[in-house]
């Protein structure tokens, strides 16, 4: 197909200069007061110029696939802003799940969420892998058990403390030291039968994305969000889990493990239960630090 047959403006068009000025690859411009378009190249299928069409002149074809109406369903009135402002603050990072199971519907319903996400230059590349079993998810946290430990022997190695240092790398060795007693508190509790890494979760949502993307890290994090803040609507909570993220980047038994495809990056885990306990009260955070740019 050229590019000329994907998109075209249709004889309705009423010159508004709407797509002109919402397209971000500036692929419009006027011409007796019509829009035409003048550089078809650049297209990267945001579909902005049909959401923002007044009168329907749009055809986009890679993105009209079964109808307008359907493809692009009108936009109903928005929620205010302490609509807005409640719906974010009802978010809780949730660790303690009961043994109920997610439903492929509800883990469908999650994915939806994800997929309405920006994604940068549109690329829409972000996959997801889902553990639905428990015992696959065990199966993971024995390996990243088994990781924890070898960790564990090389920050208490005298010869490790050297090489770090010879390396250079002696900052990020300290880190990691200081921080042992995360890793130290999951190992033990494992050892005693208690999932302090997926909080018992049933259902592990991996985001992963080819790293030839714009924006990867962005891409995987700005989807797992959107699907965290849903959850609750579902009855379902989540947390992110960075230790499976940092394991997998680290552990080639992880990564066979997991068998994401290989140009991808894995960028996010969440785990997704439902939540044990339930939250009475909105919780404080601290005020930001905001500077006006230009201001003393």
């Amino acid at each position: 197909m050229s590019t000329e047959a994907f998109i075209e403006v249709l004889d309705n068009c009423i010159g508004c200069n709407s797509c002109v000025e919402v397209c971000p690859r500036y692929l419009f411009s006027l011409k007796d007061k019509k829009a035409v378009i003048t550089n078809f190249e650049p297209c990267h299928d945001c579909g902005h110029c049909v959401a923002v069409c007044p009168v329907d002149a749009i055809n986009h074809k890679r993105l009209i696939i079964e109808s307008l109406e359907k493809d692009f369903p009108k936009v109903e009135e928005g929620i205010n802003y302490d609509d807005a402002l409640v719906f974010i603050r009802q978010r809780r990072s949730i660790r303690y799940f009961t043994k109920k199971k997610v439903s492929d519907e509800q883990i469908g319903k999650l994915i939806e969420l994800g997929r309405f996400a920006p994604t940068g230059h549109n690329a829409r590349k972000v996959a997801y892998t889902i553990v639905k079993e428990r015992e696959q998810i065990e199966d993971i946290l024995n390996e990243m058990i088994l990781f924890f430990k070898e960790l564990q022997k090389k920050v208490s190695s005298p010869l490790w403390n050297i090489l770090a240092a010879l390396t250079g790398k002696r900052k990020s060795f300290n880190q990691a030291k200081k921080n042992m007693y995360r890793i130290n508190s999951h190992v033990n509790h494992w050892d005693k039968g208690i999932d302090k890494v997926f909080h018992n979760a049933s259902t592990l949502i991996l985001i992963h994305v080819t790293n030839r993307t714009a924006a990867p890290v962005e891409d995987c994090n700005i989807a797992a969000q959107n699907i965290l803040l849903g959850a609750p609507s579902l009855g379902l909570g989540g947390t992110f889990i960075g230790y499976l993220v940092h394991s997998w980047k680290r552990s080639n038994k992880i990564k066979e493990m997991l068998n994401l495809p290989s140009e991808h990056g894995l960028y996010a885990c969440l785990a997704i239960g439902y939540p044990k306990n339930k939250f009475k009260r909105y919780v404080p955070r601290p005020e930001p630090k905001v500077k006006i740019w230009g201001e003393k």
